[in-house]
């Protein structure tokens, strides 16, 4: 992939992301916790393989999304630690919503997870911090 493809990417992937938060922002405000869980999921999920895009990372699988991601980003502390729990408790989340038939959304958690995607997905906007500095 290109330079300029892997930019291309990264801008689609971040366009999705920020649609995701605007789809969870509805299904919050129309008390569908279950559906808005999903959409959070993807809008972290997007932006995390916007800013791989940007930084060159080819990527091939769902979970090479999450390893790299960690590997790249948390273990070389340009991300802390709850960013990599982040995205695992919201996976988790949006594969009960999927999948799971006693699935019970927590109202306020979801909103919470909703506020703490935004967050992400913004900090992600401006470029990871530099673990050098």
């Amino acid at each position: 992939m290109t330079r300029d493809a892997r930019a291309s990417a990264a801008a689609e992937e971040m366009a999705k992301a920020r649609e995701e938060i605007k789809a969870a922002d509805g299904l919050v405000a129309a008390d569908l916790m279950r559906i808005a869980a999903t959409r959070i999921y993807w809008a972290v999920f997007h932006a995390v393989r916007a800013l791989l895009y940007s930084e060159g990372f080819e990527l091939r699988t769902h979970e090479g999304v999450h390893q790299l991601f960690h590997l790249h980003f948390v273990k070389t502390r340009r991300f802390e630690p709850a960013a990599a729990r982040l995205l695992a408790r919201l996976q988790k989340f949006r594969e009960e919503a999927d999948y799971a038939e006693t699935y019970v959304p927590d109202v306020e958690g979801t909103k919470e997870d909703l506020a703490a995607a935004r967050v992400f997905v913004d900090r992600i906007a401006q470029g990871p911090s530099d673990p050098s500095s």
